[in-house]
């Protein structure tokens, strides 16, 4: 009788104290961000996106000297997240960001059934199809400037839960987020500090990355591009900037901001995806294959970890701007709005600066 009083005692204080241990002791999150911390260089940190989880608040953009700045009020937070989410996040790591543009950002909380779980963060001034209803942070800002331009993370960046007790975990898990009285984002210098990008705008040509030590052969190019077309996202970008990129995509503005108009960088293993079979067949895209005909969708320094979005509100700065070649000249892109088949025809290579 004894026993059996304790017994039911003990589970009255558990079903009591459960959620507050839940706090501390998510145990398989808590064991990935241990994990991420061994990895992670406090030297490299560039700055943290710090997202409250109350509308109103001010997302901030905190940097390593203590030094703090406003990134616009909070808006509206997110109250679920997208899954199925866009093809290409098949190829993400739970709890970093997967997608970066200057129209928004997502972040990967898992890969579950072949797919990519998201939520996002986008402008208030903005429309941006990817999301999905009630899956994003809405902040006060305009699309490629601020937070989807200088500030802009990387295609891999670590995101974190903070947890109402302040302590971050590494945010891979959904259930984490009923904890969540902050989401952060931590962004980092690359890997591999490349300078640009270089892309053969031929079949059979060449794409590589340049550093320090020279040229670095990435991919082959399986075809061309000769045109244009009409990506939504290209409304918020300033001509010859990166717009967007993604494990699947590097997608390039031809036109001034307020217009539609650009193409794409593909990898070959992405055009197998069934949205995007006909890619193979259309001038608006430039298709990439490992050198080896190994999968480069999701690696560095293309498809992962070096490239962002250009900030409008900054011309003096090279991040994101392409420039072209056309009669063995570098020059600036041309300006092509709109649905073109062969708007692109004299221009012989592409040069994306990091």
């Amino acid at each position: 009788m004894k026993f059996r009083s304790m017994f039911i005692l003990t589970k009255m204080l558990l079903m009591v104290f459960a959620p507050c241990f839940a706090l501390f002791l998510f145990p398989v999150p808590a064991l990935a961000a241990a994990s991420i911390y061994n990895i992670e260089d406090p030297d490299r940190l560039l700055y943290t996106i710090h997202l409250p989880m109350t509308v109103g608040e001010q997302a901030t953009i905190r940097f390593p000297d203590g030094n703090v700045i406003d990134a616009g009020k909070v808006r509206a937070v997110p109250i679920k997240s997208r899954h199925p989410s866009f093809t290409a996040s098949k190829y993400g790591i739970g709890g970093q960001v997967i997608a970066t543009a200057a129209n928004a950002h997502h972040f990967q909380i898992s890969v579950e059934d072949g797919t990519g779980r998201t939520m996002s963060l986008i402008p208030m001034q903005t429309f941006a199809p990817a999301p999905g209803y009630g899956t994003s942070f809405v902040v006060e800002g305009i699309g490629g400037s601020g937070l989807w331009g200088k500030y802009s993370p990387f295609v891999g960046s670590p995101v974190y839960i903070i947890n109402k007790a302040g302590m971050p975990v590494l945010f891979n898990n959904l259930q984490l987020f009923q904890f969540a009285g902050a989401v952060e984002i931590r962004v980092y210098k690359p890997e591999r500090e490349a300078e640009y990008l270089e892309i053969e705008n031929v079949a059979g040509g060449r794409a590589w990355y340049h550093d320090l030590s020279g040229d670095h052969q990435f991919a082959v190019v399986e075809s061309g591009v000769s045109g244009t077309g009409r990506f939504e996202g290209t409304l918020y970008q300033g001509l010859g900037q990166v717009r967007a990129n993604h494990p699947g995509v590097i997608c390039i503005s031809t036109c001034p901001k307020r217009e539609i108009g650009g193409f794409q960088i593909v990898p070959l293993s992405h055009t197998y995806s069934k949205e995007m079979q006909r890619t193979r067949n259309m001038s608006q895209y430039i298709v990439l294959r490992g050198v080896g005909f190994e999968d480069i969708a999701g690696t560095s320094p293309f498809f992962r970890g070096s490239v962002r979005p250009g900030d409008v509100d900054e011309p003096d700065s090279k991040t994101g701007w392409v420039m072209c070649r056309i009669g063995g000249k570098w020059q600036e892109m041309p300006n092509v709005s709109g649905l073109t088949e062969h708007t692109l025809d004299n221009i012989e290579a592409f040069r994306i600066f990091l």
